[in-house]
């Protein structure tokens, strides 16, 4: 029995000692093959180096391009089409060889701190052409038994390298291999320094003398749907020619654009990424690779897209208004840059010093000079000045003290430290110019001191800092006489009127398309549910048009229009119009087109303006010690930019700082503000849209804060972006304001504002409004996938008007994919919203405007595109 106990047990220890042997076996195989693996990224990295760092020694490449990221790791770009990473702080190479160029001219490598001559058939390797004979790149690979191995042709053949040296790549990182250690760049002498990891030598590269770039305008990846073309804004310089790398994507590169078409069939059956690739060459044949990442869905775009977007699309049951024709050109594309355009550029630096000026002096004598302010008494105007006001990088303070003046006939109980009563603002009366910074960390126009009040009862009516804007309103009867009558009613989208005349009127034209009305019907119809107050300015009488710009009273709408065509008792315009036309409403005038004085191309871009705003904000000096004497300062005293009566204009690029308002678009058309930034103390309000037509207002972060006169931290102007007076068919795209407030809706009959894909608070009473001038908005106010970032004790039973308040009144809106934070909507049959849908979780499209863009251009444009 001991015998059989013996054998047994030697039996399994056999057996259990070959189980160990062969998962040693299996491990040292699985090890290997993971060293080979981790090493396969490294590998290729180190071969490109080789290959580089050959022509940088032959002298037949240059850098075209290079930047640093936030390690400090630089990329560079060379002019053969590939780039060479090299990565700050140590990295361990992992045994890798380290290749260099002896003082032979011939291959050498390094392993662990060992310097070997290459050799291959016991003969060194020429790295640098001989007569009659090319220079000789290395390649190398691992072999399946973890061997360096090593090719001189190519990877025809190959060899062992050295005495069979292993490759270690247990701790690989591919993204870190690099044969250079260091590099340097001396811009003065043109020239970039790359130092050799392994023996610490140097190779000058000389940078391309030349501007030689295409930069495409986004960030991130772009999301297409099946077949879905979008556009994207391009900058180029000295590109000869250009190839695309793609055989699935349709891609077409102009001097400005990159038009994209995604595939009609997803062939993978699931999303995936990939890159698309441009090569630009230059006129000596340098190259550079441009790269777009693409995503492609398995669906067409619009596919599960809310139920609201598709009844816009089939025109049935909607009821959506065209949001797509807002902004600069209609939506279709961005201005040039400023000096682009071919206009006089005027250096407001250069004329302070040439002249011994104030920035402020050296700015109103560039205006008087070219007719655009007031001189000796009188206005002038400049509609085609062609002047770019160029301020360079540097601090202009155009607003202090020493600008105010005294005037015994004027208040007396806002005064400065040299006890002026009176601050006048630049005006500018000029159209087709632009006023132009360095960028806004770099060039900043300041206001040391406010502008005093011209009553402090009267909270808003500090002078504005510059008021860009045409003398004559359009609710003057001289500035603005009828040209005809509408004669047949019209709907909502239409494009066409039907009128008594169109004499007078021509293509390309602007008008406006006016209505004042004080029939009860109309008036009952414009609040929809909400119970009239005999105290509403919308409740009284108008009366007609006239010298004295008296336009308090009954409904009124306008909207600024371009006629494209005017014949035969007909008037079509660019734009659809935005309310439904009944003739029977004509108590006062009816219906009418009259004339609209503006100006045209005007911009403001790359620069800040800086304020000084009080800390402790109280809105109209509410909960202030001294109401009466303050409340001017909050509400008021920093205004830094008004663009009135304008079309075609843009605000661009610019950061506003401690003001307490930061800029408005007034009885304007067609205009835009995006890549806006607000910062500093919290002021009164952002950027608006007030009595204009179709203005877009985008990318706008509202990051001011502070605390307000409670003590209470607070964030964002008091009032959001938004809109007041008889605005229509603004736009609010991807717009950010604070927590505790939200969007501006300013009464005085704003109408179709679509709130589209922005993030704020959904407060009460942050809308704004004076209490005879309510409702806030009335008919066809559009949340589209509000992202709600605040609330208030209303959230669990959100009212947009109760009859027993008094300042917050909204014509039901339609809201669609509202989310964020839990915010439950009285319902329709509370007569509370005129639409409700996905409340509680975004929608798709993301955006309605640029669903409703892409709809009717059949793209996305590329200046959007730019924005996300």
């Amino acid at each position: 029995m001991k015998k059989v106990i013996s054998i047994i047990c030697i039996t399994l220890l056999v057996a259990l000692y070959s189980c160990d042997e062969r998962d040693d076996l299996r491990s040292d195989i699985d090890n290997l093959k993971e060293r080979v693996a981790n090493l396969e990224a490294s590998i290729e990295q180190m071969n490109s180096d080789i290959s580089n760092y050959q022509q940088m020694v032959e002298g037949k490449i240059l850098v075209v391009g290079y930047s640093k990221d936030e390690q400090d790791n630089y990329t560079i770009e060379l002019s053969n089409g590939e780039t060479v990473t090299i990565y700050s702080g140590k990295v361990d190479m992992n045994d890798m060889p380290l290749f260099s160029v002896n003082a032979s001219g011939h291959w050498a490598y390094t392993i662990n701190d060992m310097t070997t001559e290459l050799l291959v058939n016991d003969k060194p390797v020429s790295a640098i052409p001989e007569a009659g004979t090319a220079g000789v790149t290395p390649k190398l690979k691992v072999d399946a038994n973890g061997f360096w191995l090593i090719s001189i042709d190519n990877g025809s053949t190959w060899n062992k390298l050295g005495n069979n040296q292993i490759a270690d790549g247990t701790q690989a990182v591919a993204n870190a291999s690099s044969l250079f250690s260091n590099v340097t760049i001396d811009e003065a002498t043109g020239q970039i320094t790359f130092t050799i990891r392994a023996d610490n030598s140097q190779v000058k590269v000389p940078i391309y003398g030349k501007d030689f770039y295409l930069t495409i305008k986004y960030e991130g990846t772009a999301t297409f749907g099946l077949g879905q073309k979008q556009e994207f804004l391009v900058e180029q310089a000295n590109v000869e020619t250009a190839t695309i790398e793609n055989q699935t994507w349709g891609v077409k590169l102009t001097e400005n654009k990159l038009i994209v078409t995604a595939p009609k069939t997803n062939v993978q059956g699931k999303e995936y990424e990939e890159q698309i690739y441009i090569k630009i060459f230059s006129k000596e044949g340098y190259c550079r690779v441009v790269k777009l990442p693409v995503k492609l869905l398995t669906t067409e775009i619009d596919a599960n897209s809310a139920l609201a977007w598709q009844r816009f699309r089939q025109g049935e049951d909607n009821v959506l208004p065209d949001y797509s024709y807002a902004g600069y050109n209609h939506g279709e594309s961005a201005p040039q840059g400023a000096f682009s355009l071919g206009y006089q550029v005027i250096n407001v630096k250069e004329r302070m010093t040439a002249k011994n000026m104030t920035a402020r002096e050296a700015l109103i004598s560039i205006l008087q000079e070219k007719g655009m302010t007031r001189v000796n008494g009188t206005n002038k105007l400049n509609a085609n000045a062609k002047i770019v006001i160029y301020f360079p990088a540097g601090d202009y303070i155009l607003h202090n003290d020493d600008d105010n003046t005294r005037d015994e006939s004027k208040q007396k109980d806002a005064v400065d430290s040299k006890n002026n009563n009176v601050s006048s603002g630049i005006e500018i009366y000029g159209g087709n110019f632009v006023i132009k910074g360095d960028g806004p960390d770099k060039t900043r126009l300041i206001m040391e001191t406010p502008n005093l009040p011209t009553s402090i009862s009267n909270l808003s009516s500090s002078p504005i800092l510059l008021a860009i804007k045409h003398t004559n309103g359009p609710n003057n009867a001289g500035n603005s006489p009828k040209l005809a009558s509408v004669t047949e009613n019209a709907k909502r989208g239409d494009f066409t009127v039907k009128v008594s005349g169109t004499t007078g009127i021509s293509s390309g034209q602007w008008v406006q398309l006016r209505l004042r009305s004080g029939d009860r019907e109309l008036v009952k119809k414009e609040i929809g549910p909400i119970a009239l107050n005999e105290n509403w300015a919308i409740a009284k009488a108008p009366i007609s048009i006239n010298q004295s710009s008296d336009d308090l009273y009954g409904v009124k709408i306008t909207e600024f229009h371009q006629v494209k065509s005017a014949s035969n008792g007909k008037i079509t315009f660019y734009e659809p119009i935005m309310h439904d036309i009944d003739i029977k409403y004509n108590d006062t005038e009816g219906w009418e087109i009259r004339t609209y004085k503006y100006l045209e191309n005007v911009g403001v871009e790359d620069l800040s303006f800086v304020g000084n705003a009080l800390d402790g904000y109280a809105h109209h000096g509410e909960g202030h010690a001294e109401q009466a004497k303050v409340g001017w300062q909050y509400d008021g005293a920093y205004k830094p930019l008004l663009l009135q009566r304008v079309v075609n204009s843009w605000v661009r690029n610019v950061h506003f700082e401690s003001v307490s308002e930061a800029l408005t678009f007034a009885e304007s058309a067609n205009s835009s503000a995006y890549d806006i930034r607000i910062s500093g103390k919290r002021g009164h309000s952002a950027v608006r849209s007030q009595g204009s037509s179709r203005v877009f207002i985008g990318k706008v972060r509202d990051e001011s804060a502070g605390n307000d006169v409670y003590g209470k931290s607070c964030q964002g102007q008091f009032h959001g972006c938004g809109v007041s007076k008889p605005s229509v068919g603004t736009v609010l795209w991807n717009v950010t304001w604070g927590n505790d407030a939200c969007f501006e809706s300013h009464a005085t009959q704003p109408r179709a504002t679509l709130i589209d894909n922005c993030s704020g608070g959904l407060v009460y009473y942050r809308a704004g409004g004076d209490e005879n001038e309510v409702p806030n908005h009335l008919g066809d106010l559009t949340l589209w996938n509000l992202n709600v970032t605040g609330t208030d004790s209303h959230a669990s039973n959100f009212a947009w008007w109760s009859d027993s308040d008094t300042w917050w009144k909204i014509f039901p809106p339609i809201v669609v994919g509202t989310h964020g934070m839990n915010v439950k909507f009285s319902g329709k049959e509370q007569q509370q919203v005129t639409y409700e849908e996905s409340t509680g979780m975004k929608v798709s499209p993301e955006s309605l405007y640029e669903a409703q863009l892409r709809e009717r251009l059949g793209y996305v444009p590329g200046w959007l595109n730019a924005l996300k």
